[in-house]
């Protein structure tokens, strides 16, 4: 995992929901002479346009700066009949344990989301790796989810600039220090655009990996319980445990409910919530959520919705222990949340676990 500004970026992790978009992108960094690692089942069956992806991004990875945006590479991939969209396989709860070994280990992780959508499983991946502070970079927006982004976006003025990387903007920033190196190209200290050379002739890039998303794991509350669960579909269910809790003896932390405000761009903001920033309301949920003794996930139906996917990858890597009143829909990830609860070493509170 890197972490200094002169630390080269050699391996990359690819997630992402288009089998299309990871393939490509581990042709342009091959074609840098970069490593690129994804989940062994993500394959195209069709050989021929896997050629055809493989030419694209070598043409474009060694010929230099490119004047090309997301659109163009889009109408270069719609010419060569590449799909915007692939079917992903389903995985199991052993494939995404090791897709989040491969991410951590991994110098940076680029999510290949072209369309700008992700799915559950990446989210939730997303959420784990931010807790353990990994870098992310995404190739587009995630639709319907503004204020994630922010969150995932670095602590800085430039808002998603420092996040969103353009296939090959990414290449040129982040590859040619470890090609300079290979090259032993001899430079005077000093930055050049992007890259950065040290006295002791050390190459990299200067990045932030402050995430906008700031919260600290503090010392459990007795008594206390905080609530997961999509406010759209499961807030009655959110409301109806809530209630039978405290008749228990059971202070809530989070959420803390009352009449709904503002509902945009997918994120619901109450009346009593302390700011109407989403990440700042982002903030303070979790940070109840690190500070509670028990967290359970409201999942009525077996439903957990993408946000609430990203809430338990995070809190999960933060060592907290997770109960769902229900199975979830998504065979893998009781035995991922299982998995990773015990390899913290915590103590289970199956007391909490029947609703």
């Amino acid at each position: 995992m890197r972490k200094e500004p002169t630390d080269n970026y050699i391996d990359f992790a690819l997630l992402g929901n288009n089998i299309y978009d990871i393939i490509f992108m581990k042709y342009l960094f091959l074609s840098q002479n970069a490593n690129s690692y994804h989940c062994d089942k993500y394959i195209i069956d069709d050989k021929e346009k896997e050629t055809i992806l493989k030419n694209i991004a070598y043409y474009f990875g060694t010929r230099g700066p490119v004047l090309i945006d997301d659109k163009g590479l889009r109408k270069i991939f719609d010419d060569n009949g590449i799909p915007k969209t692939s079917s992903l396989p389903n995985l199991s709860s052993e494939d995404i344990i090791n897709l989040i070994d491969i991410c951590l280990k991994s110098d940076a992780v680029y999510v290949c989301n072209s369309n700008g959508d992700l799915d559950k499983c990446t989210m939730f991946v997303l959420g784990y790796l931010m807790a353990m502070e990994q870098e992310i970079f995404l190739w587009s927006d995630i639709n319907e989810s503004e204020w994630l982004m922010s969150c995932i976006s670095k602590d800085n003025s430039n808002g998603y600039k420092e996040v969103i990387q353009f296939p090959l903007e990414i290449i040129r920033s982040f590859a040619y220090p470890y090609l300079f190196k290979n090259k032993k190209l001899r430079m005077q200290p000093g930055k050049y655009g992007e890259i950065i050379f040290d006295d002791k002739e050390n190459i990299g890039v200067e990045r932030n990996i402050e995430f906008n998303l700031q919260v600290e794991n503090q010392k459990n509350k007795k008594n206390t319980i905080s609530l997961l669960g999509s406010l759209k579909k499961q807030i009655e269910c959110i409301k109806e445990k809530a209630l039978q809790l405290e008749e228990n003896g059971y202070e809530i932390l989070a959420p803390k409910l009352s009449n709904i405000k503002t509902d945009e761009n997918g994120f619901i903001i109450f009346e009593d919530d302390i700011s109407d920033n989403p990440i700042i309301i982002e903030s303070n949920f979790i940070e109840n959520c690190l500070k509670s003794e028990g967290v359970i996930v409201c999942n009525k139906d077996g439903y957990v919705g993408n946000t609430v996917m990203f809430e338990i990858g995070y809190l999960l890597a933060k060592k907290k222990d997770i109960k769902f009143i229900q199975k979830p829909s998504e065979n893998w990830l009781t035995d991922v949340v299982d998995y990773f609860s015990k390899l913290n070493n915590k103590k289970l509170l199956s007391k909490y676990k029947k609703c």
